[in-house]
């Protein structure tokens, strides 16, 4: 993706050649299981920057805890597949915390390995609400 400009191109004239790239460079890409270089590579191209632009200015908040993102949260893919990784369908990506990110993908992977681990981890959670009364540890620990 690294492009050599001629020093005589118009700042239109590079910028087109590179859009033009980038949008060959996704092409070749689209459908193909990629690897993380190429992933990398992807992140890089305005379309990628400009769609998590979009996505940070349409959603403020962690999808999960409704608090405010901090820059540069992770915009996460909900579809796995290397192959899909190219389509910007917003409908599946989230943006979250990094502490989002990494607790969805250890329900998804436990879950997958044990369907009722996520039934399980809802009855430790309300029983822990309970059993204190509506308290968070942190509650606990001011006093």
């Amino acid at each position: 993706l690294f492009v050599s400009y001629g020093e005589d191109m118009t700042r239109q004239e590079r910028n087109y050649l590179k859009e033009c790239k980038e949008k060959q460079f996704i092409e070749s890409i689209k459908g193909q299981k990629i690897d993380g270089k190429t992933k990398a590579e992807f992140r890089k191209t305005e379309i990628w920057k400009n769609f998590r632009k979009y996505m940070y200015s349409k959603y403020k908040t962690d999808y999960l805890t409704h608090r405010k993102l901090k820059k540069g949260s992770p915009l996460h893919h909900m579809r796995f597949s290397p192959e899909q990784y190219t389509d910007l369908d917003e409908n599946f990506f989230l943006l979250i915390s990094n502490a989002s990110h990494d607790l969805i993908h250890q329900c998804v992977s436990e879950t997958i390995k044990d369907p009722s681990f996520m039934e399980r981890l809802t009855y430790m959670v309300n029983k822990h609400i309970e059993i204190n009364n509506g308290k968070d540890i942190k509650d606990f620990l001011k006093d």
